[in-house]
């Protein structure tokens, strides 16, 4: 893709051809992300429509940002958020993003709103996986047991919790990789 802020201005005066070169270079990452986060193909095209849409409407505001997949992240972040927060209790994230942040810290303000939209989106992550999964990856991430004290817990083998661990960090491993494209 040609230099983006060059793309950028010319969007801001309402070249198509612009917009056209964004929407073919952002509009599959951000469905992908999307539909990682909400295993639903349709949801995360509307998203992915919605977010496209918005830049069209705002693309003189846009020309004037430094980072847009900065900006693109945060309106996917957004429309994520609105869509779980209808289905989602608030306390819930509150307390999963004071676990999931606990190693992390940074003075800067801007490394801790990263922080936390990153802490966020893994706690999305881990609602949204099978039950038996979250509840071993919660016990083994936020209450610090280990395999063997899991599979007690649950009555189930040692490798039976490894299989889940692994699909659990597996899947936040591809959420990561997703993210790094808006950083």
């Amino acid at each position: 893709m040609e230099r983006e802020q060059h793309i950028l201005e010319r969007l801001a005066g309402g070249d198509r051809s612009a917009f056209d070169a964004l929407y073919r270079h952002y509009a599959p990452k951000v469905e992908e992300m999307a539909y990682w986060m909400l295993k639903n193909r349709t949801e995360a095209e509307d998203v992915m429509q919605s977010i496209m849409l918005k830049v069209w409407e705002r693309r003189t505001e846009i020309a004037k940002m430094s980072r847009f997949s900065n900006y693109l992240f945060a309106m996917l972040k957004n429309a994520i958020f609105d869509i779980y927060n209808h289905s989602l209790a608030q306390g819930r994230y509150e307390s999963a993003l004071r676990s999931s942040i606990r190693c992390f810290y940074d003075d800067s303000l801007d490394s801790q709103v990263q922080t936390n939209d990153l802490a966020l989106l893994i706690s999305i992550a881990v609602e949204k996986m099978p039950d038996q999964r979250r509840r071993i990856f919660q016990m083994s991430r936020y209450e610090g047991l280990s395999n063997r004290e899991i599979a007690e817990r649950l009555r189930i083998s040692v490798k039976t919790v490894e299989n889940h661990m692994t699909s659990a960090l597996n899947q936040l491993r591809r959420l990561l990789a997703s993210i790094t494209v808006f950083f």
